[in-house]
């Protein structure tokens, strides 16, 4: 495990409330995969059930991991990263409250700042959504 929920935040741009993602179990320069327990005073919980953006979310903060975790290798600073596009996404149910999700995120394409990244969300193995997600990536630094 690279990093755990009390160490997330040195990977991610994002602060409590909106941490999406609790661990890092994996990250290399073509992907990630990290996990998250779904609770019940999340800011995307609705009812028992994390909602559809908070899915979008958690796929988007894992690239921010896999991203976060590169930098520091490289003994550079988090970089920002902004959703420019979600494309084919397809939630096929939404995870109840106390779910623990495994996301794993694939680099499909990386052109100057814009990373192509493939998204899937599992809850043990059954598989809750799947998209493709565009997301523009800035070094901190150069904001």
């Amino acid at each position: 495990m690279l990093a755990t929920r009390n160490d997330i935040t040195n990977y991610i741009p994002q602060r409590p409330p909106f941490v999406m993602v609790d661990s890092l179990i994996e990250a290399s320069a073509d992907g990630a995969t990290t996990q998250f327990e779904v609770a019940k005073d999340n800011v995307l919980v609705q009812g028992d059930f994390l909602l559809e953006a908070g899915l979008v979310e958690n796929v988007a903060q894992t690239i921010a991991a896999q991203a976060g975790h590169y930098a520091h290798t490289q003994n550079l600073p988090t970089p920002m990263g902004f959703i420019a596009n979600v494309k084919d996404l397809k939630i096929f149910r939404l995870p109840h409250v106390g779910s623990i999700l495994t996301t794993s995120v694939k680099v499909v394409n990386q052109v100057f700042d814009m990373t192509l990244c493939l998204g899937e969300v599992k809850q043990k193995d059954e598989l809750l959504c799947r998209c493709e997600i565009r997301v523009f990536v800035k070094p901190s630094s150069s904001l």
